[in-house]
């Protein structure tokens, strides 16, 4: 007979569960280039960020601070040059957008991943739990012969080090066929996303975040 206590699973997202659970402030660090900076959108409150702050907000009860450290055309080599100022942001979260610029800088495959998961391991060292977003079906980047091997590199980043990804790529494709639009509907100028992309992505995320805690729709709203 098995004695042993069965204990549930550990969160996918540890610190961000604890925080929402106990009713603590939460602080999101975005990282990465146009999308999170949110090029492309016709004013900031249509961008990524706030969307996505705004969607997430009801379900933190102690206080939500999003930080955007997105800055348009970063690749890993920028994205480690500005890493300093993430790891200072001692945030419970920090979203990692990725994979979409150095395929256009001629940078190898491979050394993509060896500086992308040296970052990563560096900022999982403080503390801070991790999420990533692969990169965006449009037409520039289909167009781009190195593109391809950067949606898988980006999964294959997060199985190895046990960060959740969300599949911004996949997504978009299914969004494409679902709602009947054309991709540059949701990337007008072939390579951005507009605003009715930056609003299907930034709620998606934070619903996304929300479901990955383990908890259904609401149950961190107050009175709850």
């Amino acid at each position: 007979m098995n004695d042993a206590i069965e204990r549930p699973p550990s969160p996918i997202l540890p610190r961000l569960t604890d925080r929402l659970r106990r009713g603590r402030p939460v602080r999101v660090t975005l990282f990465g280039s146009s999308t999170t900076e949110g090029i492309g959108a016709s004013s900031p409150e249509h961008g990524f960020a706030a969307v996505f702050e705004r969607t997430l907000a009801p379900f933190v009860t102690g206080g939500l601070t999003v930080i955007n450290r997105g800055i348009g055309g970063n690749g890993a080599q920028e994205m480690h040059d500005r890493l300093p100022g993430v790891l200072a942001d001692d945030a419970d979260l920090v979203m990692w957008q990725t994979g979409s610029n150095d395929a256009w800088q001629g940078v190898k495959l491979e050394t993509y991943e060896d500086l992308t998961r040296r970052d990563l391991l560096a900022t999982r060292a403080t503390g801070s739990d991790l999420a990533l977003i692969d990169p965006q079906y449009c037409r520039m980047l289909e167009e781009c012969a190195a593109f391809p091997p950067f949606v898988p590199a980006v999964h294959r980043i997060g199985s190895d080090l046990g960060i959740p990804v969300f599949g911004r790529y996949a997504r978009m494709k299914s969004w494409c066929a679902e709602l009947g639009m054309d991709r540059d509907e949701l990337s007008p100028d072939g390579l951005h996303m507009g605003d009715r992309g930056y609003l299907l992505l930034g709620e998606a995320v934070a619903r996304w975040l929300v479901e990955l805690t383990g908890a259904p729709a609401g149950a961190f709203l107050p009175n709850h």
